[in-house]
């Protein structure tokens, strides 16, 4: 008790001088304000695909290794499909070899990873009459008509080139892809995306169909929406106004709440533009709901004001009345909040670090921006004429409504049973939540966005256009030339075709024996691996010297011939198929790495690679974050009403909501990834608020009625009623992007943020009550608690 009577002593002393000085700390909480203003400008919103991956993770260090050798998970997909016959006519290829131009000269693309069959990379290599090695480009883009038996034999030749045929032309001949990897470092998503919208527009003609894919193109197609982005942000504070007015219906019940937005927002996004932080697109519905937070904080405040107004008729002694009883639990509601936020820090991804540390110092802000202003300022404001309280026929009811439900004693117990077995059901779902995608294609945009259609029709008529690289690494240079080296990959790749989902493959050991075949007069029974290093040098030197293009094998073996990249190809990017190659890929390494010794098989590249090392993240994070946000709440609530019983009941409504909000992700399919981890511990720590206040509420009704059921109606009619409604507003401060807009992905957080936070505020009005009717916790009922806290009761 001596710590908590510190505390308090403590408070008090801190609210005298606030109320003493209170011009001196608005003028003080304005200059912050703009000082935090100026930084606005320099505030920028973009995705940083690196910001996504969980650098520490070996995948990833990988990844960074061999990503602008072999290639990244940044890779532009595009297919150009011809309506009849086949792509084997002079204009199919016109179009072909102008879509590989373009593609070619986009911003940011990597030119040494174009791939097409127009493209200079592509050649077919063949034996001279004298035995000498050549190659040609299949496509010559100074001829503009080719015969019939000219564009035959140019069929028969891709054909006969694996490299090509099956990879780059579909296999039937209807469909060609061109691919290019961009550089991550010097990537402009907006730019780059506009600049490929306008190459698909150019080679868009009739009797044929372009389609789109990969990742730069999804994440252009979400920058396309940041001006509706801006759009629902007016409508959302439209729409809290007009809430805002419908309760209130006084001119302070509207501006403060609104004010503790603007003011509060400034704080945020002006400390993340400070620390040169930007705003992840996909994230945006994260920033209005702790915006949303503080509007629900000044409801509670300037509602307790027109209660206290009521009864005292006194503005200013009214402002102190209502801080006196909100003081206590709003604080600690706004620092469990802060640091729940905070704990998004621990998470792999930068952008989690990011996230936390400016959601952390956003939630904490609410303290000065809402906590001190709102009641500061109504003591400087004039007062109201009006001074009855508006919506006492509402809060009657509600009363009357707890007393013949969770105000008894039976009715108290049968919320408790209901909600034990809810919660018990809902766990049965929460167990099939998956880490990752549950669908092909993205989950950002609609099932029939053009990505959407257009991925499905690439890996329709192609292996896959998700890729997942495996490099095969010797400890000496030069080691790759070794036949056990090129066998021991084969040897992988065979283990790897046990998965179905496995479209394709692409690697070294196959170039080898095709130029092994072409040296012995292209007979077929030549088609196999040299038994000597000094063979397969030579082959592979040929096999370059016959182009006049440098880096003829780069996407295959880099410079010091020490590391080979093997490409499997996957038509999605699902948790299920994710799981089963990577689990493939860990056993078909242990296997070779032990009959070769020297040899390293290393998974880590392409889209499958880094969303494999994000999802086995996530499951590490999502595994820490929510239960910390738990403990976070628990152990401040306990250290501060010195009472494990007051932690507990923090933790119960919290841990029924989490078991709800998993169970619907379970029921509807929604993946855990590394857009919705955040979203699930924001939506988690908002059941803080609602708790903190009905938990003081009940022990605040309890020292004066001396009756734990009369506490606990007398609790729902008032905090109730103003939980309910900033339950509302908060979930008004979502609830637009549900219609609004158009990601799907940011429709469907809305959709989950906004059950979270209506389970959350069921959860706080009417299990912590129930608890406390039927268990009448001491830190509660106990004397010695309601006397210590007498010289803080409102007048």
């Amino acid at each position: 008790m001596k710590l908590r009577q510190r505390i308090v002593a403590v408070l008090m002393r801190g609210e005298e001088w606030l109320f003493a000085n209170p011009k001196y700390v608005l003028g003080m909480i304005l200059a912050v304000t703009l000082g935090f203003a100026t930084q606005l400008p320099s505030l920028k919103v973009y995705t940083d695909f690196s910001d996504l991956l969980p650098q520490k993770h070996r995948y990833i260090q990988t990844y960074n290794r061999i990503k602008e050798n072999f290639g990244g998970a940044n890779m532009i997909v595009m297919a150009i499909e011809v309506d009849d016959g086949t792509i084997f006519n002079d204009e199919t290829l016109a179009l072909i070899f102008e879509a590989t131009q373009g593609i070619d000269n986009l911003p940011s693309v990597n030119h040494n990873l174009v791939s097409s069959l127009t493209h200079r990379t592509s050649r077919k290599v063949y034996l001279t009459s004298d035995g000498n090695f050549a190659s040609e480009s299949y496509y010559d883009p100074a001829k503009t008509a080719r015969s019939a038996e000219e564009l035959e034999q140019l069929r028969k030749d891709v054909i006969a080139n694996p490299r090509i045929y099956g990879l780059l032309v579909s296999p039937d001949l209807k469909a060609a892809l061109i691919k290019a990897q961009l550089n991550e470092s010097e990537l402009d998503y907006a730019k780059t995306f506009a600049a490929l919208q306008q190459v698909r527009e150019q080679v868009s003609t009739p009797g044929h169909h372009v389609y789109i894919t990969g990742n730069p193109v999804l994440t252009g197609y979400v920058y396309t929406y940041l001006e509706q982005i801006i759009a629902i942000m007016f409508s959302t504070l439209a729409l809290l106004a007009l809430l805002l007015i419908v309760y209130f219906r006084r001119f302070y019940g509207v501006a403060l709440p609104l004010l503790g937005i603007a003011l509060s927002s400034i704080w945020g996004l002006g400390f993340m533009a400070l620390l040169g932080y930007n705003l992840e697109p996909l994230s945006m519905p994260i920033p209005f709901l702790i915006a949303a937070r503080a509007t629900s904080h000044g409801v509670q405040l300037v509602a307790r004001y027109y209660e206290e107004l009521a009864i005292t008729k006194s503005g200013k002694q009214a402002a102190r009345n209502a801080l006196d009883a909100l003081f206590r639990p709003g604080s600690l509601a706004i620092v469990v909040d802060a640091l729940g936020l905070a704990v998004l820090m621990l998470g792999a991804a930068p952008f989690n670090w990011k996230l936390g540390i400016s959601a952390g110092f956003w939630g904490l802000a609410v303290i000065f921006t809402v906590h001190f202003m709102v009641p500061l300022a109504l003591t400087v404001l004039p007062q109201p004429k009006k001074t009855e309280n508006k919506n006492q026929g509402m809060r009657s009811f509600l009363a009357a409504l707890m007393a013949r439900t969770g105000g008894t004693q039976a009715g108290a117990t049968a919320i408790l049973v209901i909600a034990g077995v809810l919660m018990a059901g809902g766990a049965v779902f929460a167990s099939r939540v998956q880490i990752g995608e549950s669908e092909p294609g993205s989950p950002i945009l609609k099932r029939d966005h053009d990505f959407n259609l257009s991925t499905k029709a690439i890996n329709e008529r192609f292996p896959g256009s998700e890729e997942l690289h495996i490099v095969a690494r010797t400890a000496e240079k030069g080691g790759i030339k070794r036949p056990e080296v090129l066998q021991a990959m084969e040897a992988f790749q065979a283990h790897m075709q046990y998965d179905p989902a496995l479209g394709g493959v692409k690697a070294l050991p196959a170039v080898v024996r095709v130029v092994n075949r072409l040296t012995h007069s292209d007979d077929p029974r030549w088609m196999q691996l040299p038994d000597n290093a000094a063979e397969v040098g030579g082959l592979m030197f040929a096999y370059m010297a016959s182009s006049p293009i440098p880096g003829a094998l780069k996407e295959f073996v880099n410079a010091d011939e020490d590391e080979a990249n093997m490409v499997f190809f996957y038509k999605d990017h699902r948790a299920e198929t994710i799981n089963r190659a990577i689990a493939l890929a860990q056993e078909g390494a242990a296997q070779v790495m032990a009959r070769v010794p020297g040899l390293t098989i290393e998974i880590g590249g392409g889209l499958i690679g880094v969303t494999a090392a994000a999802n086995e993240a996530l499951h590490a994070d999502h595994m820490v974050i929510i239960p910390l946000v738990m403990a976070v709440a628990f152990v401040l609530v306990m250290l501060y009403y010195q009472s494990l019983h007051a932690g507990w009941l923090m933790v119960l409504p919290m841990l029924f909501s989490t078991v709800m909000t998993y169970a619907y992700m379970g029921i509807q399919g929604i993946g855990i990834s590394v857009n919705t981890v955040p979203v699930i511990a924001v939506g988690v720590g908002v059941g803080i608020d609602y708790a903190v206040y009905f938990m003081d509420r009940i022990r605040e009704e309890f020292a004066h009625t001396r009756d734990i059921r009369q506490a606990a109606i007398n609790a729902f009619s008032t905090t109730g009623y103003a939980v309910s409604f900033t339950a509302l507003t908060l979930i008004a401060g979502v609830v637009m992007w549900i219609f609004l807009s158009d990601l799907r992905f940011q429709s469907d957080a809305a959709v989950l943020l906004s059950f979270m936070l209506i389970v959350n505020a069921v959860a706080a009005m009417l299990i912590v009550p129930a608890w406390c009717v039927v268990f009448k916790p001491r830190f509660v009922t106990g004397e010695a608690d309601a006397a210590s806290e007498g010289a803080l009761q409102p007048a």
